[in-house]
């Protein structure tokens, strides 16, 4: 193992080693992170139901720059943000929200009724879009994330498609 020893020319050890403590804590404070609060919530539809797959994402503006916390829809539909590292939660300050759940990996024509349609209302994709906004206080925060399910659809000869609310596989 290496040691490293700081000398200071004209101080004694004692001096050198408030010297040296003072700059380690000088050093540890300019990480530049901003703090974190841990942020657990439940994403749901009007009627009560889970949306039950997807990705929550929160912006603030936090010294000018754009701070994302982000965490996967668990499937009873809960999360936990993560800016920094999983579940460490999100910067203190108002949030701009963005929901997504379903993927479009394509257009449905080549594949006709294989893809099926969005549970979730596409507003709900991009922050300046869906609406929601919250605001994360410097402690443990519990935020409940109500959005609509997606409009019906009309299949090009006319038939109508919609949107069932999951099921209930619980029997009750």
């Amino acid at each position: 193992m290496t040691h490293f020893r700081l000398t200071v020319v004209g101080m004694d050890s004692h001096r050198s080693a408030w010297f040296a403590a003072l700059i380690l804590a000088l050093m540890a404070g300019c990480s530049g992170q901003a703090n974190t609060y841990l942020v657990h919530g439940m994403v749901v539809y009007p009627d009560g139901k889970p949306l039950t797959t997807g990705t929550v994402e929160f912006e603030a503006t936090h010294e000018g720059r754009q701070i994302t916390a982000s965490a996967e829809i668990a499937p009873d539909g809960t999360f936990q943000l993560g800016t920094f590292a999983p579940n460490d939660g999100a910067v203190a300050g108002h949030h701009r929200v963005a929901v997504i759940a379903d993927f479009d990996i394509a257009t449905g024509w080549e594949r006709p009724d294989m893809i099926p349609p969005p549970a979730l209302h596409p507003r709900y994709r991009d922050f300046s879009t869906s609406g929601l906004e919250f605001d994360i206080k410097p402690r443990t925060n519990n935020i409940l994330v109500q959005v609509d399910y997606a409009p019906r659809a009309e299949k090009g000869d006319g038939e109508t498609l919609s949107v069932k609310p999951p099921s209930d596989d619980s029997g009750q």
